[in-house]
This record gives C-alpha cells, structure tokens and sequence, in this order.
C-alpha cells in the first residue's frame, strides 16, 4: 500500500520563494497513480487574484531516461475546475514541475482562473495521463469547502486490482 510522504518537496519550494508563495488550503491527498510508474500527492491550493494554482508532488519524482522509453508527455496528467458559482475556468493544464526531483517532485497546475472569494465549493477534476489506465484506484475528484479547505474525494475504482 502507498503512503503519502512527508512534503519534503513542496516545503523545499516554497522556502526558495523566500515567502512569496503560500499554501492557502494545506491537505495531503493521494490522486493515485494518474502516471505510469508516478503517484501524485496534491498537497494544498494557492489562491490569489492572479488565478488560484494546485501544488502537487509526483512520487517517486520522474527520471530523465522514462521519456526515452514511454514518450514525450508520458506525464502529462489533466485537471479541470468547477465551482459552486459556475466560475468559467479554462482548461489549458499549464504548469511545472522540477523535473531533478528524486523521492519526490514538486510541481504546479494552474486552475485555469481565480478563484472567487464568494464560492464555497470547489472541485478538482483529475484524468490520468493519456494511454495509462491506473492499477489501483485513483481520485476523480478532489472537493474542497471554502474557505474552510474540508476536502472530501471522489474515487475511481481500478480496472483489476493488483494488491
């Protein structure tokens, strides 16, 4: 069974930034393994008036040679957002990661648009990467209270389990 590791990476991050990046709703949930070989830990959301991004770690991080033998993209995962107001976000999926990462790997994911102060309700829709069907069940659906940060998942069961 897979458990979630300290976030090592992610604190590493934010330190670098000297305090110009915070997590304003902190949790620790396991999306599963939405790429071959990678869980990916969502570890909290940063809001702000520029557009409210997820913080993630992939775990183990990527190694270099896997683009050599699954393809270019293999890690490209795909989140959506919705909120309780009908917020339009779009869907572009940009981001980072640090690609240097060993145990674990920060990275971000923009969700497409701010925010609003006055929703209460915001959902993180997640779809493995394209070709990968994940052996084990993953979250579908990340819900999060605002601006409590309560959330609750939604998950996918596995094609055939391999435990």
């Amino acid at each position: 069974m897979f458990q979630i590791p300290p976030r090592t990476a992610t604190d590493a991050y934010l330190s670098r930034m000297g305090g110009s990046i915070r997590l304003d709703i902190v949790f620790d949930v396991d999306l599963g393994e939405l790429v071959e070989g990678h869980h990916v830990v969502a570890r909290g959301l940063e809001l702000t008036d520029a557009g409210g991004v997820l913080h993630y770690e992939f775990v183990p991080g990527l190694r270099q040679q896997e683009e050599e033998t699954k393809g270019p993209f293999f890690w490209y995962w795909m989140l959506s957002t919705e909120d309780d107001l009908g917020t339009p976000y779009n869907d572009y999926n940009n981001g980072a990661f640090d690609p240097d990462g060993e145990a674990a790997a920060h990275g971000t994911r923009h969700l497409g648009g701010p925010v609003p102060s006055t929703a209460c309700l915001l959902h993180l829709n997640f779809t493995p990467a394209e070709g990968w069907t994940p052996p084990r069940s993953w979250c579908r659906q990340l819900d999060s209270s605002l601006p409590d940060g309560h959330v609750t998942e939604s998950r996918t069961p596995p094609q055939h389990d391999a435990e």
